[in-house]
């Protein structure tokens, strides 16, 4: 039995074990955490080459991620109701998502309130804007990660339960910068290259985008191998191109996926090579991103280069 079905195996079995035996909602959201870990690894094993796990494998593992988050939930892990709610929301499960994540936010959990927030905000939930802002706002005072404060700045940016205000989300958006927030680092990018709420500034905007891809922004890992790839704002550097479109794709970045399998197809910044262009034409399905129109516009057939 490969290396990999045998890991899924174990951690479908440990999660078992523990939902029979443990009473700590803590050691249940680690094992949980490991799982779901493993099974982002299995979502990958297409772009390096490796036989997929067996589907059912999956599925069972899948469940039994689930049904431990939602027992260390009910146990009293806030921890854990976020990372329900976040399955949830995958499965556009939304409603049910936001009921999991508002007792929680009530109690000033800041990734509850971001996500609460989020749900409410993308769901066009109007009438639950103002309780959104409260949340966010009660999170503030213990928000380690930025996660709340940058919602707040997202809320004002786009005008969600209060007027537009670009200068405010720049300021919430640094607030949450400096606690280490990737995702806000990037929205510093857009408004210092837009001339948002302060003066435009290209140099910024870079230096923006270089910390957001470090810190694990996947559009900004996907725009800094555009920048090498181009020479726009920064050296032309095919090499980092690379690094940086292979990084965010392997991350889960579609775009940068499909634009690996031009570069391998076309021979931009790297030697052609048609096997490794198919095989991140499929990593980018398997994302979840078409590719094909992307294909169509640099001249290749899709029907050529079909995984």
């Amino acid at each position: 039995m490969p290396g990999r079905t045998l890991d899924a195996t174990a951690k479908r079995d440990e999660l078992r074990a523990l939902l029979t035996t443990a009473t700590d909602p803590a050691a249940l959201l680690d094992a949980a955490r490991k799982a779901a870990l493993a099974l982002e690894f299995r979502a990958t094993d297409a772009m390096i080459g490796l036989d997929p796990v067996a589907d059912d494998l999956l599925a069972e593992l899948r469940q039994t991620i689930d049904t431990a988050l939602a027992a260390a939930a009910e146990q009293g892990s806030h921890d854990a109701a976020c990372e329900l709610a976040v399955l949830r929301m995958r499965a556009r499960e939304h409603l049910a998502a936001l009921a999991l994540l508002e007792p929680v936010a009530r109690a000033h959990h800041p990734r509850a309130a971001a996500l609460a927030a989020q749900i409410v905000w993308r769901q066009g939930l109007a009438h639950r804007q103002a309780d959104a802002i409260a949340w966010l706002e009660a999170a503030r005072a213990t928000d380690p990660e930025g996660h709340a404060t940058y919602m707040l700045g997202l809320y004002a940016f786009n005008g969600t339960g209060r007027a537009v205000d670009f200068t405010t989300a720049g300021r919430l958006h640094e607030e949450a910068a400096a606690r280490g927030n990737a995702d806000a680092m990037f929205e510093l990018y857009i408004l210092s290259d837009q001339g948002l709420g302060r003066p435009a500034d290209p140099g910024a905007a870079v230096a923006w985008c270089q910390r957001a891809a470090e810190a694990g922004n996947l559009r900004a890992m996907g725009n800094l191998g555009g920048f090498y790839a181009t020479g726009r704002g920064l050296p032309r550097d095919p090499v980092q191109a690379l690094a940086w479109y292979e990084r965010a794709a392997k991350a889960g970045h579609g775009k940068s996926a499909a634009t690996l399998g031009v570069m391998y197809a076309t021979g931009d910044c790297v030697d052609t090579d048609p096997e490794r262009a198919r095989s991140w034409f499929a990593a980018a399905d398997a994302i979840g991103h078409d590719w094909r129109d992307l294909a169509d516009a640099v001249g290749l057939d899709p029907d050529d280069w079909e995984p």
